[in-house]
């Protein structure tokens, strides 16, 4: 990553997030809400760094949900000794 460029690709986000490249990719193809909103330039993938800086202080300040709510599945209380009756 140039510290001169103001637009970031692949390599540049992984490096920043932590992340190896396929999984940027993979994150893009599902829509993942832990990627920052990106474009395309020609056929590569795009940020813009101001816009990456911007979500990494929202999500520092927590202003983004990274992770999708997933309900589950109710819970019953699990059995005791007394409950099954011996």
């Amino acid at each position: 990553m140039n510290d001169q460029s103001e637009i970031l690709y692949v390599p540049d986000i992984a490096k920043m997030l932590g992340r190896s490249e396929s999984s940027i990719r993979s994150g893009l193809q599902g829509g993942a809400a832990w990627i920052p909103k990106n474009f395309k330039m020609g056929n590569r993938i795009c940020w813009l760094k101001s816009d990456v800086m911007q979500f990494l202080v929202d999500c520092r300040d927590g202003n983004i949900q990274t992770k999708p709510k997933r309900p589950g599945r109710k819970r019953r209380v699990p059995p005791t000794l007394k409950s099954i009756g011996r």
